[in-house]
């Protein structure tokens, strides 16, 4: 059987054509998930890294293993927040507001972490208030004194206080994820 160009063209490019996205939307209309941007949702956090001479992958092996992620309802009102760790910025939490659409809450919720190189976060109920709190691990490059795991204890009014010392979880080796049980 002898196929000709043409038409092996015009079938391939039926194939491709009917595979990609438009405007960035899913080409299947029942896909379960669409992409959204920042714009849409308020979600506006990068991890970005830089390199410098001092601090690289060649002088720290991490690196390029990026931060953490945790999901819980901080504020209970039964909508699943969200909090992002750095590596080396700032920690962000979003508040859900339904609908896809969060508030950027960092600055009102009195998370400002003064160490470096946040790698991993959970998030836990730690003194049992039936309010989740916020453990931050952290690790990186550098001394001992700016890796201390954090633990920002909810406050029940969307602020929270960093208490690990308190705990005895302000752990300053290198740590990359904590999980509680």
């Amino acid at each position: 059987m002898t196929v000709r160009l043409p038409r092996l063209l015009i079938i391939l490019y039926a194939v491709i054509s009917s595979c990609t996205a438009k405007n960035n939307k899913p080409a299947n209309k029942d896909a379960l998930f669409q992409l959204q941007s920042s714009s849409e949702t308020g979600i506006d956090f990068t991890n970005t890294v830089t390199d410098t001479k001092d601090l690289n992958i060649l002088t720290y092996h991490n690196f390029y293993n990026g931060g953490g992620v945790a999901i819980g309802d901080v504020n209970n009102d039964g909508k699943p927040d969200i909090f992002f760790t750095s590596n080396q910025q700032q920690c962000k939490l979003y508040i859900n507001k339904g609908n896809w659409k969060f508030e950027d809450a960092t600055a009102k919720s009195n998370i400002i972490s003064h160490h470096t190189w946040h790698t991993g976060v959970s998030m836990i109920d730690i003194n049992n208030d039936s309010w989740l709190d916020i453990y931050v691990c952290n690790s990186g490059y550098g001394l001992n004194d700016d890796r201390a795991n954090e633990l920002w204890i909810n406050q029940h009014d969307g602020t929270f206080k960093e208490e690990a010392h308190q705990y005895g979880l302000d752990d300053k080796g290198p740590s990359t994820q904590a999980a509680f049980f």
